[in-house]
């Protein structure tokens, strides 16, 4: 399978895992979805899982590589780094078919089945704790809050789900800058 074909085909099998739930998403649907023939997408993905696993990870670059450009354009301008990182996530929470965080989904349907693709959503949420503790360091800040700023991002995504996140954004927005002094 060329490159290309790959990443239409994980492109058919995110929307879908993120729109109807990964169990709710047969390999029937994914296929048909994606012209790709059953054989080649079971060549290249031995399960189900291995799928949702490729899925995931490709997900989780993009995420990294989207939160390090927020992160990177805001130095030196203290906790509007972060603030720029949660006006973003309104903008998420506010696009069409927002259905919240794809590697929480994917953990709570996957709790007690797959620990690997628990672990790769623990490992995503580590990485963002990470990211706010170093941009909380270098901007003069204490990095020891990422734990409650990681806790704000994931409470805005669940919230996102089912009501509108204007006002916690707001009470976020105005306790970042508190942070600032």
């Amino acid at each position: 399978m060329s490159a290309a074909k790959r990443d239409a085909l994980l492109d058919v099998a995110e929307a879908l895992f993120y729109r109807d739930g990964f169990h709710a998403t047969g390999v029937d649907a994914i296929q048909a979805a994606s012209g790709i023939a059953k054989t080649t997408l079971y060549h290249h993905f031995k399960t189900k899982d291995d799928l949702i696993l490729a899925v995931l990870e490709r997900a989780a670059e993009r995420a990294r590589r989207q939160l390090d450009k927020l992160a990177d354009a805001g130095r030196g301008r203290g906790a509007a780094r972060l603030a720029a990182i949660f006006d973003d996530l309104r903008n998420e929470c506010q696009a069409p078919g927002f259905n919240g965080c794809l590697f929480n989904n994917a953990a709570a349907e996957f709790f007690s089945r797959n620990p690997a693709i628990v672990a790769l959503a623990q490992r995503h949420n580590a990485w963002i704790a990470q990211l706010f503790a170093r941009i909380l360091t270098e901007e003069g800040l204490n990095g020891a809050i990422a734990p409650a700023v990681l806790a704000l991002y994931e409470g805005i995504i669940a919230l996102g789900r089912v009501q509108p996140v204007e006002p916690a954004l707001g009470a976020c927005t105005a306790w970042l800058n508190a942070l600032a002094g």
